[in-house]
């Protein structure tokens, strides 16, 4: 693997560097610049889950919608799983990481024995270990997408994505659940 000691550019993602559903997530995202977008973003999503009160955390918007508490807790599942699968193809390492996606792995949560400011330290720690894996990589890292037959994917495009992604379930959390 070639290795650069030059400065990453954390810029904005290539569309046709990510499946093609990762648009939507990239288009919920704002500024040129990804440590600063996962920064802030860490910043506003412990500010909203610290203004839930306990007794909301529970809610459902819907009977087969998850509790408050289980889309944080999503959230810090998912963005440990994208921040290995960058962390992967910034090493050039060609293992399968899809995630199998089925009711099991949706529904297990163990929220009942949790609560936000539980939840909030651990997005907390996930946000900080993901920065800090993003500050390492150099563009070449950052940019690596060659695994013939596999979807493309680069550490940069699932950065911006994880950002994304945690925007679009906040969003969802404000929208629907905070009415």
């Amino acid at each position: 693997m070639k290795t650069s000691s030059v400065p990453a550019s954390f810029g904005r993602p290539n569309n046709a560097d990510a499946p093609s559903w990762y648009a939507y997530f990239f288009g919920l995202t704002t500024g040129g610049d990804l440590i600063i977008a996962l920064q802030q973003n860490k910043q506003d999503t412990l500010e909203l889950i610290r203004s839930i009160p306990a007794s909301a955390s529970t809610f459902r918007y819907a009977p087969d919608k998850w509790t408050i508490q289980q889309v944080f807790i999503h959230l810090c599942d998912e963005e440990r799983y994208y921040a290995y699968k960058a962390f992967c193809y910034s090493r050039q390492s060609d293992v399968n990481l899809e995630i199998p996606m089925g009711a099991k792995y949706t529904s297990d949560f163990n929220a009942g024995n949790r609560n936000m400011q539980d939840i909030a330290e651990e997005f907390e720690s996930v946000r900080a270990a993901t920065i800090s894996l993003f500050r390492t990589m150099t563009t070449e890292m950052l940019d690596f997408k060659t695994f013939p037959g596999k979807e493309v994917y680069t550490a940069r495009s699932l950065g911006w994505f994880t950002v994304g992604h945690n925007l679009h379930h906040c969003k969802v959390v404000r929208e629907k659940y905070l009415l």
